[in-house]
């Protein structure tokens, strides 16, 4: 019996010692974004914002299971596509539609992958993949209907593109005078 009760307030001790850490993480988190958010007017502090996704990403590492997690990792993810690193921004959308398949912005995530892939990493390949792969899963979702376009543009350059709008309005304007 002394057993049993000894279990018991191990257990509690443990859960609440648990809780604690969340919530304690959870406001550190809170107020580091804060931070972040208050100098809006100045450029982004790239060291305070990289401190901040480690803070997401060990959250999700020590709470997986968490209403809040996909989310930090959604914004660990945009944070990281903002400051420049691009593959781990990737690798978390990835572990996003792995890990949390219901999170409801899952389409965002697909589509923001592409997005990566296309304007920063330059890789034309999984661009296309990705931005078919999220075509067909979301077809009426709302960046869907520029996704055609985001696809007959890949791999080519400004110029490429600045050259070819050129010659759709002249195009355009020499069939209006007819």
């Amino acid at each position: 019996m002394k057993k049993n009760i000894l279990i018991v307030v191990l257990s509690l001790f443990i859960i609440t010692a648990c809780s604690n850490g969340r919530e304690k993480d959870a406001k550190s988190i809170k107020d580091m974004e804060t931070a972040l958010k208050a100098k809006s007017d100045a450029a982004l502090d790239v060291a305070k914002a990289k401190e901040l996704v480690d803070a997401y990403i060990k959250f999700v590492k020590d709470y997986p299971k968490d209403t809040a997690s996909a989310n930090f990792l959604f914004k660990a993810a945009s944070i990281s596509m903002n400051i420049g690193k691009y593959q781990l921004s990737v690798d978390l959308f990835d572990q996003i539609m792995k890990d949390y398949p219901d999170y409801s912005k899952i389409a965002d995530c697909m589509f923001f992958k592409a997005f990566v892939y296309d304007n920063n990493l330059k890789n034309v390949k999984k661009a296309r993949e990705c931005y078919e792969a999220y075509l067909k899963k979301y077809p009426t979702h709302i960046w869907a209907k520029d996704v055609p376009g985001l696809l007959e543009m890949l791999g080519k350059t400004s110029e490429q593109i600045s050259a070819e709008l050129k010659a759709k309005q002249k195009s355009d304007s020499l069939a209006k005078k007819k």
